[in-house]
């Protein structure tokens, strides 16, 4: 009998159509569960290959087993002849074979190769908002928090682009696809993942998506105690970038090896603080000032506490919600020892840069002070947005611009960032480009006080003065009638020529001022837009002797143009320190 026919009556080719048959179904069902699992890039191709392999075994098996009705059976060669002794070496030599080819295509590495070349690819990645399975809406601010820190963690890495929480925000609940989000943001990847709280104990699950494709490279799941929430943030930083094989500095790898513990208490005071500082309005702001007070008292050696009292200090007296004599030794020596308990910490430079400058005028230390943060992190937003405005108000146009698109591209989504390019555009004159800007980013927000504010500067400059008004009541509308905003709404009443209606905010201000519940720069500009040049100085030198923050616009800001020639108004600005 020729060897063809012999394979054929020992069934050898209808058990390697039935493999091949069961093979290719068996490798529908793994792309099917890769669709929906975060299975490995190259779980498809292990089970390919672990196919190829068992293929030669299951023919070996086919020529020398039969399966009969009477139960499973040696075969032998035609004529009866037994074949155990070539049956033996049959089955020796193909076995050999299959575990040599197993040994051979394992140490290729074959499946290194492909999640490396996947993983080259990932420079840039955005993390959407986390999902709250505790479910209790009065936990937003804990999911929140853990959603910032964990941008924040990720964005020390030098080599990798993170895109701030404010423009991933957007993307809670908007039904768009990975691929959609990630082309819209001009990210390779994106990190998906949820909050689950049990006491003090913290579970973190995060995906890995490769953007192109929507395929998950990577899942696990992160429990931690509050206490060491850092290092849960160190750990998920830590393999994120083993996944995605970013380079990692030796300074970056060993602060990823070392995080600290912290207080529990404080801890959650400080994210509740934050939670509120960070939406400007001036009860959430006097009510975050109070929760970072008690952060502070809860843990003194708290540098983030510290940081963040600080910064929530220096935004409620840039807004006038509080008179900066009342809080700028607190918020001095707040950030003062936020840098003394953790100088490798950006957020307290940042926070040291903002007090120093915007309460103390101190530009020189500001700018060093900024500098630092941004050399331990050159994607630190806060310390990007600071620089720029820092810069813009200095006269420093080029730079500012640079340092804002810098922090636009992490963050393009959010108005505040924004705004950093639409300020230095005003502050250079360049109002056309300015309104756009300022324009776009209402749009953004439009429940944000400053944003109608800001925008209002613009119009009045280009003489648009029922534009600027309108824009400057919502803003008394949306702030609770905050002294900022009715300065400004004085300020284009007396350009509009409306002076009686100039003049009653001018007298509602000046009584508030007497009574600690507005800043003379309040009344220096409404004086300003009424012509009362004189008056308008003297209530300026008063507002720099109160420090208010307001006053770095005078050098820069279009606004204070009929004071330029005056020699007192020189020697203010000499005296500002620029």
């Amino acid at each position: 009998m020729s060897f063809f026919s012999e394979l054929k009556r020992r069934n050898v080719y209808r058990v390697a159509a039935i493999y091949i048959i069961v093979g290719w179904v068996a490798l529908q069902v793994v792309d099917l569960f890769m669709s929906f699992m975060p299975l490995p890039e190259w779980t498809s191709r292990l089970v390919f290959v672990l196919l190829a392999a068992g293929f030669p075994i299951a023919i070996v098996f086919a020529w020398a087993i039969d399966l009969t009705p009477e139960g499973i059976k040696l075969e032998t060669l035609e004529g009866g002849t037994s074949a155990t002794r070539r049956r033996g070496a049959d089955l020796l030599t193909y076995g050999v074979l299959s575990v040599v080819l197993i040994i051979w295509l394992w140490n290729l590495d074959w499946w290194q190769q492909v999640t490396d070349e996947e993983s080259a690819k990932i420079r840039s990645l955005v993390v959407l908002p986390l999902d709250n399975l505790m479910h209790d809406p009065e936990q937003s601010y804990f999911v929140e928090g853990m959603h910032e820190a964990l941008i924040t963690e990720l964005s020390k890495i030098k080599a990798l682009r993170v895109i701030s929480r404010t423009s991933a925000m957007k993307y809670l609940d908007s039904g768009k696809s990975v691929p959609e989000i990630a082309k819209e943001l001009g990210v390779d990847a994106v990190i998906e993942g949820s909050v689950l709280r049990a006491g003090n104990t913290v579970r973190i699950t995060v995906q890995l998506i490769e953007a192109q494709n929507d395929r998950h490279l990577w899942a696990d799941n992160f429990d931690r105690e509050l206490t060491d929430i850092l290092v849960l943030y160190a750990d998920v930083t830590r393999e994120i970038v083993d996944q995605i094989r970013i380079e990692v500095t030796p300074e970056e790898a060993a602060r990823l090896s070392a995080p600290r513990a912290v207080d529990a208490d404080a801890y959650e005071l400080y994210l509740q603080g934050k939670y509120f500082c960070d939406k400007w309005g001036p009860q959430e702001m006097l009510q975050g000032v109070d929760l970072m007070r008690q952060a502070v008292a809860a843990d003194p050696d708290s540098a983030l506490a510290r940081s963040g009292l600080g910064v929530c200090l220096q935004y409620a007296a840039f807004f006038g919600y509080v008179l900066t004599e009342t809080i700028v030794d607190e918020a001095n020596k707040a950030t003062e020892r936020a840098i003394a308990l953790d100088s490798d910490l950006a957020d307290a430079w940042v926070a040291f840069a903002g007090v120093r400058y915007y309460l103390n005028f101190d530009m020189v230390a500001a700018e060093l002070a900024v500098e630092r943060a941004l050399s331990l992190n050159p994607s630190h937003l806060r310390s990007l947005v600071h620089y720029s405005w820092q810069l813009g108000e200095a006269g420093y146009f080029d730079a500012a611009l640079e340092q804002a698109h810098k922090a636009i591209a992490l963050d393009p989504l959010s108005g505040t960032v924004r705004s950093t390019a639409a300020q230095a555009y005003y502050l250079n004159r360049d109002f056309d480009t300015a309104l756009v800007e300022w324009e776009r980013i209402l749009d953004l927000d439009r429940s944000d006080p400053s944003f109608h504010y800001y925008l209002a500067w613009v119009h009045e400059q280009k003489g648009d003065y029922e534009a600027a008004i309108a824009l400057h009541e919502r803003a008394i509308e949306l702030s609770g009638r905050a002294p900022l905003y009715v300065g400004g709404l004085g300020y284009a009443y007396g350009l509009a020529g409306r002076n009686s209606e100039a003049q009653l905010i001018l007298d509602e201000l000046v009584a508030r001022e007497a009574d600690g519940l507005a800043g003379p720069y309040h009344v220096a500009i409404v004086h300003i837009g009424l012509g009362n040049d004189e008056l308008a100085i003297d209530w300026l030198e008063k507002a720099f002797a109160a420090r208010s923050s307001h006053m770095l616009y005078i050098k820069q800001g279009a606004q204070f143009d009929p004071l330029r020639d005056d020699p007192r108004f020189i020697s203010l600005i000499q005296r500002m320190g620029w």
